[in-house]
């Protein structure tokens, strides 16, 4: 356990009640533990102060304090603060894998593997993988020749990366999860459908997460492309060609059609669908199940099918619940 004096020292925050509270463990506001420590959203109400059970809150140094009964620590943003306690102090490891290298795993003579690496039973890696230090593979992981994996990073248990794949420094790949495979490259000839070759690769750069069953296809000749940072849901298709930006948010069930290129900064709602060839520009955001049927401008804000300027679908949605009245007035 940790004091409530101890975690205000290391978020910088200001504690305002017992330093001496010992706290155990994170838990939601409402109802909340006791012992357990919580945080109040900026936008949320005090009132929910005076339902929580937990002993130790985060909130917004904005707030009066005398207003709050409860030990509190205020920051400038608690949700930020509140996280990066649950990192540093609280956070279970789920598919730990086991120090060291497992006997049963499979890893060819002229793979390079680095220091401190943690792989898996029943893993197999194959020809002139290199593997940097620092790095957990997870069990029955497939990694293809020639594929390179940075510091650091984590590879969860199931996962296959075909050969020349190139993943950055602190990337998280969730279960299940297949990187490399031939993207859907079809040629009609009279009346034969010809599959493409794909010779291409991906690469994915530092801090990304690509959560679980998700598919990044390989390019047809060059790279397909996810940017440093962008943090990537479960059940997520990524084509063949596309590059995607720095710091980009996709939702579960995203599917972003062949070559079309993601600014940066841009945000994806669940069940997004973005056909081949668009250009998407930084800082958009598209609304969930939305289908966008053409390119996007820097900072524009769409949702619906076809996607269109959010402020105008919510228009449209509006005049389109009245029909019915309408024709009642015939």
């Amino acid at each position: 356990m940790i004091t409530s004096k101890e975690i205000a020292k290391f978020i910088d925050g200001k504690l305002s009640g017992k330093d001496d509270i010992q706290i155990k463990g994170a838990f939601d506001l409402v109802p909340g533990k006791k012992s357990f420590i919580s945080f109040l959203n900026n936008d949320s109400s005090l009132d929910l102060l005076k339902k929580t059970k937990s002993d130790l809150i985060i909130v917004s140094n904005t707030i009066d304090l005398n207003k709050v009964s409860k030990s509190i620590i205020s920051t400038t943003n608690p949700k930020k603060s509140f996280f990066e306690i649950v990192k540093k102090y609280f956070e279970i490891e789920v598919n730990n894998v086991k120090k060291g290298i497992d006997k049963t795993s499979s890893i060819s003579s002229s793979s390079t593997i680095g220091s401190n690496v943690s792989i898996g039973p029943n893993v197999v890696i194959e020809e002139g993988v290199i593997i940097e230090s620092n790095v957990s593979i997870g069990a029955n992981t497939y990694i293809g020749k020639d594929s390179v994996i940075g510091l650091n990073s984590r590879i969860h248990p199931n996962v296959t990366i075909y050969s020349k794949v190139l993943i950055g420094n602190n990337v998280t790949i969730h279960s299940s999860s297949v990187l490399g495979a031939d993207g859907f490259g079809i040629l009609l000839d009279r009346d034969k459908l010809i599959k493409v070759p794909h010779i291409g690769t991906v690469e994915i750069g530092d801090n990304v997460v690509i959560g679980a069953g998700c598919t990044v296809d390989r390019a047809t000749m060059s790279s397909t492309l996810i940017g440093k940072g962008t943090k990537i849901d479960g059940q997520v298709h990524i084509a063949h060609n596309v590059q995607i930006g720095k710091n980009c948010i996709i939702a579960g069930q995203a599917a972003i059609g062949g070559s079309s290129k993601i600014g940066h900064n841009v945000i994806f709602g669940g069940q997004v669908g973005v056909i081949d060839n668009l250009v998407i520009g930084d800082n958009c955001k598209i609304g969930a199940k939305s289908a966008v049927m053409k390119s996007l401008d820097e900072n524009m804000v769409v949702s619906g099918i076809p996607a269109i300027d959010h402020r105008k679908k919510r228009r449209l949605d509006v005049l389109v619940s009245k029909l019915p009245e309408l024709f009642k007035k015939k």
